[in-house]
């Protein structure tokens, strides 16, 4: 016998179920909905004479809904009259989950795309720059100085790249009006590089506070100007991860997922 599948039809319903339930994330919609139709598919193998209707039913009772009664907290479905679904469920919780579940997701693949970008012709220049950093802090012997000098090299930077590459490299235009959790994410890695561009500055001026309060060994000065010039360059190089290769990388992941959304 030939194994019942969900139609497309079918699948629409499941995802206007979702809609109804306030998903608003299209590709939350997707895991959900996969969710859904692979439960209504195995009932189907046991007992293909169901209606759709009645399965989808009796999904929702597998995870805690009593048929013609509110739904129960733990429960995937609300309860259904006749044909139609009403009330409020344990939906909510499920979709919370899977909203954790791709937050999660895209933030391997954020750490895995940094991994990809700081390869080993990186790390040696981070280490030449580290180097070149530590002498020019040993020269200037100001790090309250050094740390104004950055503040001002990231204020610039932060400038230019929101007037010439903020919208090339981090927005994406969409053909229809539907949410995605990725784009989301997206626009996140992006309101952060508002937050943490200060961080070296804050950096310089802890350690410079620290110098000058508490007498330390020579070496042990050496030590904590090095570590502070091999972040600097660290930090650069995140920095620039983030607002140019991740965003592009999120990008084309997108646009190969999800093409018949995206302008051309």
């Amino acid at each position: 016998m030939t194994e019942r599948k969900l139609t497309p039809e079918q699948i629409d319903n499941l995802f206007e179920l979702c809609e109804f339930h306030n998903v608003h994330y299209y590709d939350v919609q997707i895991e959900l909905v996969d969710h859904l139709a692979s439960a209504i598919e195995v009932l189907w193998e046991t007992n293909p004479k169901l209606s759709f209707e009645e399965a989808a039913f009796q999904v929702g009772e597998q995870f805690g809904v009593e048929p013609f009664s509110h739904s129960s907290y733990n429960s995937i479905l609300p309860s259904i009259i006749g044909l139609h679904f009403i009330e409020e469920s344990g939906f909510e919780a499920i979709k919370v989950a899977k909203e954790k579940e791709l937050h999660r997701k895209y933030h391997r693949l954020q750490w895995q795309y940094i991994g990809e970008f700081y390869r080993l012709p990186k790390i040696m220049l981070t280490i030449a720059i580290s180097l070149l950093l530590f002498a020019v802090m040993k020269m200037s012997s100001n790090l309250g100085l050094l740390g104004l000098i950055s503040l001002g090299i990231y204020s610039i930077s932060l400038l230019i790249y929101l007037v010439f590459f903020f919208k090339k490299e981090s927005q994406l235009e969409l053909t229809t009006g539907k949410s995605f959790l990725q784009i989301d994410y997206l626009n996140s890695i992006r309101s952060s590089l508002f937050t943490i561009g200060f961080l070296p500055f804050n950096l310089i001026n802890i350690a410079n506070i620290v110098l000058r309060e508490f007498k330390f060994p020579q070496t042990s000065i050496y030590f904590l100007e090095l570590l502070i010039a091999f972040l600097l360059t660290l930090f650069v190089y995140l920095m620039i991860a983030m607002c140019s290769y991740i965003p592009r990388r999120i990008k084309d992941d997108f646009t190969r997922e999800f093409p018949q959304f995206v302008k051309s």
